[in-house]
């Protein structure tokens, strides 16, 4: 397949509209997944740095651009989350450290973020993708490069592992 060169400066300028456009929600995206915001910052330029070497090939269109942003940048995640240096690092967020919320947290609020980010990888990065991002299964499944009904088991599990975790902390109070 040929690979249709396209200018410079029509590359840059989609570059700036992929970026204002889904930058801020591959940065939640990506903060959800690794836990550290600086992190995910650095995953969100990379994620960008490689839509930018790839805008040549990519033929999605529009429609299709969060899912092939969303693929890059849960990959990337991936990735660092599979490195030895970042198995040896304490990556956890603690929620003190976090900014506070325009509007009061709930007590229930901590308990599922702490119940979320507790899930196996391939667990969270579907409630993440379904209840952060808003994507439906089809995308989902395009983003994690799977089948929709592996999504539908993932959500399925995520689930019953998040109400019992759950219920059982509201056991233990």
């Amino acid at each position: 397949m040929d690979r249709v060169k396209v200018p410079g400066d029509i590359r840059e300028a989609e570059l700036i509209r992929l970026m204002e456009t889904y930058g801020g929600s591959l940065a939640r995206l990506c903060t959800a997944l690794t836990g550290d915001a600086d992190l995910a910052q650095d995953v969100v330029q990379e994620t960008f740095l490689r839509a930018y070497k790839g805008l040549d090939s990519y033929r999605g269109g529009r429609a299709q651009e969060k899912a092939w942003l969303s693929r890059i940048a849960v990959n990337l995640c991936r990735d660092m989350s599979r490195s030895k240096w970042f198995r040896w690092v304490d990556r956890r967020v603690s929620l003190d450290s976090l900014p506070e919320p325009a509007v009061p947290v709930q007590q229930e609020d901590w308990a599922l973020y702490d119940a979320v980010q507790a899930l196996p990888d391939r667990l969270r990065e579907v409630v993440v993708l379904r209840y952060n991002q808003n994507m439906d299964t089809e995308d989902m499944a395009r983003v994690l490069g799977t089948t929709r009904t592996t999504v539908y088991r993932r959500l399925d599990r995520a689930y019953r592992l998040l109400k019992d975790k759950l219920e059982e902390a509201d056991n233990d109070e």
